[in-house]
Parts: structure tokens; C-alpha cells; sequence
């Protein structure tokens, strides 16, 4: 500041001034500088304070400069030059940095042209300047906190980029401690940060960050509860405001649960003598606050249960009652569950394993009492809507067939429903033939199972009929096999099938063996290079009459094989060994499908060839009894055009050869004495 005035005093003696003057221009500028102010929050003050300043010094010199000048002389060249120098000066003066500067968006303070870095008590006020100069605010330093002005707080709040700090009268803030302020207690963090909607060793801050004291405080969506000492109530009951209420270990409010079988609501009280409604579970709580489990309760005049949970049941059955969907139990009543029907009786229970009559309809309910429909109940029909059919046509989708059901629902069976003929099992017969025993007489039922008449032809093949249908003769003859050419393609006939289940003794049925053998008998002559086709792969009615021998006479099969197991038909049979037929002319069972072909003697003869083959390959792989060659006049012999055998490979009523038939190993041997009878016969012998 000294270089300041020396530059002013001489650019003043220059001009002509006195020293007295000279002296008077220092101690207005010392005037001056001892009164510059302190900044705040904007520029202004400074930018005051420096035009103050300049006006001082300006305005006081040049009036004095220019009175003289017009005293004393024009202007001249050199007193231009005296001018220019003065401004110089001047500018050096403007240059001499002192107090208040903001730079770049940051306050200094300069004292003697440099910066202070460190604390700095300005005006009764205390800052600090960074290694840089730079003034400190809106942030805390060394256990003190600086406002936006940058003065360092005392005794009282200070809001800092969105937290609240204390600082005590040395300005000094609390951190990691207690403090009542205002008669309030209050937690502050080791930054200094007032906590605030938290808790903090089991007490509670509200939102003011005041500890609660007797009050409920809303955290993050959980409710919290202060007794009067400020401590938040922890894993145990409360009675506040006449209602309970538990709190978990972190002091949360429970709500819309149970806890040790009692029942809170959504408010969090617990729910006493009404029902509640959890994550859309019913639940019901008695006078006592404690809620059903495992039991029947009688609420409002209706029973309910609930389960281990205590959840209400409902849309179910239990212990062979049925609850509707609003959780009362069924009465007299239908109920559809998960696309069910049920049925409760006046006591509740729910039918099962019976039929019952309902507002004079008959219905069957099955063993977990779901109403039956669209299938078969023994010898009766189910239709959609569940009634049993009566006296009605139905089509059944699962057997790909009409039948009728007579009045009282029993369905038809080999007998005639107008110009329509139900088979065995009450399948309608169509494009097939039939034998009526009462008329003796052959029939062909066409495409819509009605019987034909006249000239019909069939397979290719010309027929007479009466105008009753009744088969007259065949035009013309169809050939069968030639003997001795071989495509080596075998036919197999699984026994039985679907609603036929053959002979049944010790829990398993005939069908279910002969399919057994079946599968590992194609898969044995598959891999030897054998063709193998079949009347059934699965568990489905195949007519044991006709149907079996009709597909196999479309084909080019050199040989027919029908799998079976015996049966005497008692209780208990000693009966045993194995048994093999082949066809024998009977003139009480005329051919149906076969006149020409099933008394030929090059197919008879072959069939014995073929019967005898495998009979010997069997007992010599299996050891069992030889229960004989034999020939007989069987259905699936008769109307077959190939050579054909039919097998009884044991006795399924005779109980230690039920045990060993359905052994797999002993059914891997039947297979192997199958499989060498084939080749036998193939080779000719």
C-alpha cells in the first residue's frame, strides 16, 4: 500500500502540488482502505467499495488537477505528458489487490496483494480459506460448519445442502452425541448430520429429528411406537390407545398378519370376534384375539374351516364336506370347483363312489365326489351336463362310435335299434359285417351303420342282400395267400383291448399281458429284418369277431398271430401249460367275412405247420406243461385269409403261473420260443 501513496505522491509533485496537499491525498486514500467492507452473498458491495474507492482518489485529484490547470496555463505538449503519466500511476494503483476479490466463482481475501489460507477473523467474524485461498461455505470443516456466506456458524442450526447441523457457541458442531436443544433431544452423526425418521439405539427420530416421545412415527411406510422415555417398543405387545399391537424386533408395527396365532389387521390392531382379510386369505379371530385352526367354527349361522394357518378353506372339500366359494359349507347344493361339479347332501357330505338321483335325474360322483360326465359308468353313458343317458343315441369321441341307451340307461348290445345294429360292448356297426344269431342271418352295415340291400359291393367285391338286409351270396371270390411266397411280414393280435379286459385275476388283467408280449415280441423280430404289423398298439376295442381279420386280410401279411392267456373261469384254477391253435372247420360257425378262404386247404394246412412250429419252440424255451396242439373254430381263425394261430401262453387264474407269466423274464423266454417257431416255419419246416 506504501509503494500505492508514493506512486500518487509523486504523480501530484509532478503536476505542482504542495506537499500539504500531497499529505491530504494520503490520508483520504488511508480513509479509504480502512473502510472497505466485508462480501456476502453478491458482488455489489465489492464493486461499491472499489468505485467509492477510485472516486476518492479520482475525483478528489483531477478537480484539484484541473483547477489549477485553468489557473495557470493551457494545454501544452508537456502538461499532456504530465497527464498520461498521472494515469499511469493510476492504473497501478487499480492493479494493488487488497480485501474482497471473487474469483472464478470463488471468494479471497488478499491482505498485502496475497491471498489468506487459513482461518481469518474479518469484521468480528471468522473464515477459512483453503490451500488455494479459497473461502469455505455450505460445508463443514474440522468439526465446524460454514454457512453460504462462508462465516463460520455459533451456537444455533445451519441447513447445508439439504442436512441439518448444530453448532455450539465455539462453533464447534455435535457429532456422535445427544443434545436437547429447544427442550428436544436430538442425534447427531459423526459427520455432524442430525438424524432424522430413523432409530438409533432403540430410539425414535421423527422427521423433525426430535426423539419421539409417546407417539406413533411413520419410517420408510413402517410404523413405529415411543413410549415416554423415547425408546421404541421391540418384539412384544402393546396396549396403545385400547387396542393391541405387536412389534418386531426392529420395533416395525405388524399389520395384515398373524403372530403366535393372534390377528393383526391392516391398522396393525388385533383383530378381535371379526374377520380379517390377508393376501386374499380369509382368516377369523374369536373374542380373545386368537384365530380357528384346524377346526370347524359355526359363524353367522354357517359352517367354516380352517386350516393349520388358520386361512379360511373355501371352493374345496375337506374330510369329505364341500365348502363353497364364500368359505360356508355346501347344503343341499351343487358347487363347481376348478371346473368340477359336486354335490353335498342336506348334512354337507359330498357323494362319492355312488350314483345319485337329483330332482329326478340320474348322476355318478366319483371317488373324490367330482360329478362324471362324458364317459361311461359301467354299462351306462354320462353325458355332458352329467345326467345319465336314457333312451337317447350318444357319439362317443374316446371309442369313435354311436351307441344307444336304452330306457333306464343300459346301452344296447348285439341286438338291432331300428335299421342299426349295436355290437358286443354297444358299438354301432358300420362298414362292417355282422351275424344275428336270432335271424341266422349275415348283415353289412354301410358307411352310417345302416344294414345294405340288394347289390353291394364290398371291398371290391359284388353282394346280394334281401330288401332286409339279410346277405344272400358273394359274386365273386377274393385269394387270400399264395403258398410258399413270403414277404416276411408277420401280423400280430394283442388279445382284447379297452373295454374288454380279457380274463382278470390277481390284480392284472389278460389285455395288459398280451400287450406286454406284443411289445417285446415286434421288437425282437424288428431287429431280426421282419415287417410287423398289429391290430392294436395301445389300449383301445378292437371287435374280436370281424374287425381283427379284416385288417389283416387288406394286407400283404404272410402270417397271423394271436396273443392270449388262459383262463378255466373259477375262482381258483390248478390249470397250467401252454396251449396253441389252429383252425378247424365247424358248420355250426360259418365263415362271415371268409367263405372262400377260411376251409382252403393250403391256408389249413399251413396253419397247422405254423401252430405246431411255435408249439414245440415254446415248451422247449420255457419249460412249461404241454396243454396241447389243438384246432378249434375261433372267430380271429376262421375269417382270417392268411395261416393263422392263436396262443394261450398260461393259465392267469392259476395264481403261481399268474406270478410267473407276468415276470418279465419268463415273458423274455415265451418270446424266444415265439421267435424260433417263426423262423422254423419260414425255413420250411
Amino acid at each position: 500500500m506504501k509503494k500505492v501513496l508514493l506512486a500518487s505522491t509523486v504523480a501530484l509533485s509532478i503536476l505542482g502540488y504542495t506537499q500539504a496537499t500531497v499529505q491530504a491525498q494520503e490520508n483520504k486514500a488511508e480513509s479509504v482502505r480502512e473502510n472497505v467492507t466485508i462480501p456476502h452473498s453478491s458482488t455489489s458491495k465489492i464493486e461499491n467499495q472499489e468505485k467509492s474507492k477510485e472516486k476518492v482518489e479520482k475525483t478528489d485529484n483531477s478537480s484539484k488537477i484541473d483547477n489549477k490547470e485553468e489557473k495557470t496555463e493551457k494545454k501544452t505538449p508537456a502538461t499532456e505528458e504530465k497527464k498520461a503519466e498521472v494515469k499511469k500511476e493510476e492504473k497501478k494503483v487499480e492493479k494493488v489487490k487488497e480485501g474482497w476479490q471473487e474469483e472464478n466463482n470463488n471468494w479471497r481475501f488478499y491482505e498485502h496483494n496475497k491471498p489468506v489460507t487459513n482461518w481469518k477473523k474479518i469484521q468480528g467474524k471468522w473464515y477459512y480459506f483453503n490451500k488455494d485461498g479459497h473461502r469455505l461455505s455450505n460445508t463443514t470443516f474440522d468439526g465446524y460448519v460454514f454457512n453460504k456466506d462462508g462465516v463460520m456458524a455459533e451456537n444455533g442450526w445451519n441447513f447445508i445442502n439439504g442436512k441439518w447441523y448444530f453448532a455450539s457457541s465455539s462453533g464447534k458442531i455435535s457429532q456422535n452425541k445427544w443434545e436437547k436443544i429447544g427442550g428436544s433431544w436430538y442425534y447427531f452423526d459423526k459427520d455432524g448430520i442430525m438424524l432424522s425418521n430413523t432409530t438409533i439405539n432403540s430410539y425414535l427420530l421423527t422427521n423433525s429429528g426430535a426423539m419421539a416421545e409417546n407417539k406413533w412415527v411413520l419410517i420408510n411406510k413402517h410404523w413405529y411406537f415411543a413410549n415416554s422415555s423415547g425408546k421404541i417398543s421391540q418384539n412384544k405387545w402393546e396396549k396403545i390407545g385400547g387396542s393391541w399391537y405387536y412389534f418386531d424386533k426392529d420395533g416395525i408395527m405388524l399389520s395384515n398378519t398373524t403372530i403366535n396365532s393372534y390377528l393383526l389387521t391392516n391398522s396393525g390392531a388385533m383383530a378381535e370376534n371379526k374377520w380379517v382379510l390377508i393376501n386374499k386369505h380369509w382368516y377369523f379371530a374369536n373374542s380373545s384375539g386368537k384365530i380357528s385352526q384346524n377346526k370347524w367354527e359355526k359363524i353367522g349361522g354357517s359352517w367354516y374351516y380352517f386350516d393349520k394357518d388358520g386361512i379360511m378353506l373355501s371352493n374345496t372339500t375337506i374330510n369329505s364336506y364341500l365348502l363353497t366359494n364364500s368359505g360356508a359349507m355346501a347344503e343341499n347344493k351343487w358347487v363347481l370347483i376348478d371346473k368340477h361339479w359336486y354335490f353335498a347332501n342336506s348334512s354337507g357330505k359330498i357323494s362319492q363312489n355312488k350314483w345319485e338321483k337329483i330332482n329326478g335325474v340320474w348322476y355318478y360322483f366319483d371317488k373324490i365326489g367330482i360329478m362324471s360326465s362324458n364317459q361311461w359308468q359301467g354299462n351306462y353313458y354320462l353325458k355332458s351336463s352329467g345326467a345319465m343317458a336314457d333312451n337317447e343315441w350318444i357319439f362317443d369321441k374316446n371309442y369313435n362310435s354311436w351307441f344307444f341307451l336304452k330306457r333306464g340307461g343300459m346301452y344296447a348290445s348285439k341286438e338291432w335299434i331300428g335299421a342299426y345294429y349295436l355290437k358286443a360292448g354297444g358299438y354301432m356297426a358300420k362298414k362292417e359285417w355282422i351275424y344275428d344269431d336270432t335271424y341266422k342271418a349275415h348283415y353289412y352295415l354301410d358307411d352310417n351303420g345302416h344294414y345294405v340291400s340288394g347289390t353291394y359291393k364290398i371291398d371290391g367285391k359284388d353282394h346280394l342282400f334281401h330288401k332286409n338286409g339279410q346277405w344272400i351270396s358273394e359274386v365273386s371270390k377274393e385269394v387270400g395267400f399264395v403258398k410258399g411266397q413270403y414277404s416276411k411280414t408277420i401280423f400280430l393280435d394283442p388279445g382284447h383291448g379297452g373295454r374288454d379286459s380279457g380274463a382278470y385275476y390277481y390284480n392284472v388283467a389278460e389285455k395288459d399281458l398280451n400287450m406286454q408280449v406284443y411289445r417285446k415280441l415286434r421288437k425282437k423280430l424288428e431287429e431280426l429284418g421282419y415287417k410287423v404289423l398289429t391290430s392294436r398298439d395301445s389300449d383301445i376295442d378292437v371287435d374280436f369277431v370281424t374287425e381283427r381279420s379284416r385288417m389283416v386280410n387288406k394286407t400283404n401279411s404272410d402270417i397271423f398271430i394271436s396273443i392270449h392267456f388262459n383262463a378255466t373261469g373259477s375262482a381258483y384254477s390248478r390249470a397250467s401249460g401252454i396251449q396253441t391253435y389252429s383252425y378247424s372247420d365247424d358248420p355250426d360257425y360259418p365263415s362271415k367275412i371268409n367263405p372262400y378262404w377260411h376251409n382252403h386247404p393250403d391256408r389249413m394246412s399251413e396253419s397247422k405247420r405254423l401252430a405246431a412250429a411255435i408249439h414245440s419252440s415254446l415248451l422247449a424255451e420255457t419249460g412249461a406243461k404241454d396243454a396241447g396242439l389243438l384246432e378249434r373254430s375261433f372267430a380271429v381263425l376262421r375269417e382270417t385269409a392268411k395261416p393263422a394261430v392263436l396262443l394261450e401262453l398260461g393259465y392267469i387264474d392259476n395264481f403261481a403261473e399268474n406270478q410267473q407269466i407276468r415276470d418279465s423274464h419268463y415273458q423274455d423266454k415265451l418270446v424266444a420260443g415265439i421267435v424260433k417257431g417263426i423262423q422254423k416255419y419260414y425255413a420250411g419246416k
